[in-house]
This record gives C-alpha cells, structure tokens and sequence, in this order.
C-alpha cells in the first residue's frame, strides 16, 4: 500500500521544521483552507486521500494573547481538531500523530506533572481555552484508537523553540520573544526588557528534536500519550541571561514584573518517554539557542524566512 502523508499546520515552526525529515508529505497550510470549516476539510481530505496524519495546526501564541482570547482559543481549537479527526476517520486513516501543549496539565508546585497528571484538576486559568482544547483533543485520539482501530498518538512538548518559530515582542512564546527584544536591544542600544520578574520557571526542547521524535514515529503502533521534555526547567531570569550572552549583548536587562508571566512554575516530567526512545539525545539549550539566534538574525537580513 502506498503511504500519503498529510501534514496539518504546514507552514508553522514544526511543519517547516519536520519537512526535511518527510520529504514526501503534504504539507498545508491556512492558504490550502479553514480547518474550522467541515467542508473545507472534507475536500482537502478528498483531494490528498492521506493514509497518515500528522496533526500540528492550532491557533497558538503568547501569554498575553492566550489570557485575552481564551475563548477563542477554546472555541477555534476544538473545531480544527474536531474537523481533522472526523475526517481521518472518515477517510480511513491508519495512523495520526498530535502534538498537545504543556498548558494542558495542571501545574503543582511540590512536583512536575506527569502523563498520568492530565486530566486532573484545571489547567491554569490564562491558558484556559487552549489547555482545554488539547485535553479533548487528547481523548479524541483515544478514543479513535480504541473504537475505530486507528494507531493514534499524542505528544505533549514543553515549550519548544527554534528556525521559524513567531519572533514578536508580544504575542511569540517567550524564547522567540526574548530573542526578538535582544536583538531590537542590540540596533537600538536600549535595555533589554524582559515580562515578568524573571522568577517564574519554564522548560524548553528544541523544535528539530520534536520533529525528529515525530518522523521516528510515524510508522510506529504506538498509540498511548507521552511527554517530551529536554530538561529540569530554569527560571526565565537564566534564560533571558542566556539568550543575551549567546546573542553578545552587554547591555541592561530590565525586568518588567507588572507585565503577564503565565504560571509561576510550569515543569513536566515523561514517565514514558526513554522507554519508548532510551537513546534519545536532547540538543542542549545553548546549542539550540545559538542555532535559532543565527537563523532570525539572517532571514531579518535576508527577508525570508
């Protein structure tokens, strides 16, 4: 049987990322169609007749725009979803893959959450709409496993970062923020600023580890939830610190604490994953930030990207 793989979200930081490792797939993006739109979906099912899919479109963005559109994200993200699922089961599909969001889970502060954490108490109220989204998108999976017979799997990354990740002082994740603002900092000889007052925690994995994760499992019968997490988490002060040594800028950080800072700590831990992959080497975070600061600074002076 000839495999067709069809990549929602094709345009996004782990579409764009993914597309050297499945060469041959379909990637889409919002040009091809409204995933909110059952019709638009259908057709495009029709057209490509995927027997794989990988799931990674979603309305996603910053801390700050996640707290004044959470309904919007609830309410968008459960029709992409709901639409994509419906469709691949239609279809006939044989495997999907999902990515879920760490603002899923709730956070505790005496542990890191674990996969079996999920479902348990609230996600935190900011990420309310999203984290929402993802959990049904969770049992979605599940339950297509379990009644239709098709592999689905579920992968929930920490905050991921990397080449084409959304580099906006406001409504970027904060590794693709903060790189934004040291480099604005860096042409304008004005401090560095930073949301928040640096204390809250955070964990961060590589996009092209996720996307390697993901091309390893596409042929796989796995079909439970696990997460994928690089590290033990740092607070945002050492990584703003980070950033703007990786990036040469000895200049003034200034830390806004009146600005939104999310959660105060948001860590993960996989009980699952080096099981599944016990050989798996992480890029380390310098690495990876060196990486994506070389890649922004050349597309802002290229204009691609």
């Amino acid at each position: 049987m000839v495999k067709t793989i069809l990549v929602t979200g094709g345009n996004g930081m782990m579409g764009r990322t993914l597309q050297p490792l499945l060469p041959d797939a379909i990637y889409l993006s919002r040009k091809d169609g409204d995933l909110r739109r059952t019709d638009d979906v259908d057709q495009l099912f029709a057209a490509h007749r995927p027997t794989h899919v990988v799931h990674l479109a979603a309305r996603v963005g910053g801390v700050k725009e996640n707290a004044q559109f959470n309904a919007e994200f609830l309410s968008d993200n459960l029709l992409i979803d709901a639409n994509v699922l419906a469709a691949a089961r239609r279809a006939g599909v044989n495997r999907v893959l999902t990515l879920l969001s760490a603002c899923a889970f709730p956070f505790r502060p005496d542990r890191p959450s674990t996969e079996g954490d999920l479902h348990t108490g609230l996600p935190y109220e900011g990420n309310l709409g999203t984290g929402m989204a993802k959990r049904v998108l969770e049992v979605q999976c599940r339950l297509m496993s379990t009644q239709d017979g098709i592999s689905c799997t579920t992968l929930t990354p920490v905050t991921m970062y990397g080449p084409h990740d959304r580099f906006d002082a406001e409504n970027s994740h904060v590794v693709g923020a903060l790189i934004h603002k040291v480099v604005r900092s860096m042409e304008t000889g004005e401090p560095f600023q930073v949301w928040g007052d640096g204390s809250a925690v955070r964990q961060f994995v590589y996009a092209a580890d996720v996307a390697r994760i993901l091309a390893r499992l596409i042929d796989s019968d796995d079909t439970d939830h696990f997460i994928v997490a690089a590290d033990d988490g740092m607070p945002i002060q050492t990584l703003a610190e980070t950033i703007a040594r990786m990036a040469g800028f000895a200049g003034q950080i200034k830390f806004l604490p009146k600005e939104p800072a999310g959660v105060p700590r948001k860590l993960l831990k996989s009980v699952r994953f080096h099981d599944i992959f016990p050989d798996f080497k992480f890029t380390p975070l310098e690495e990876g930030l060196r990486r994506t600061i070389e890649w922004y600074r050349s597309v802002r002076v290229t204009g691609n990207g």
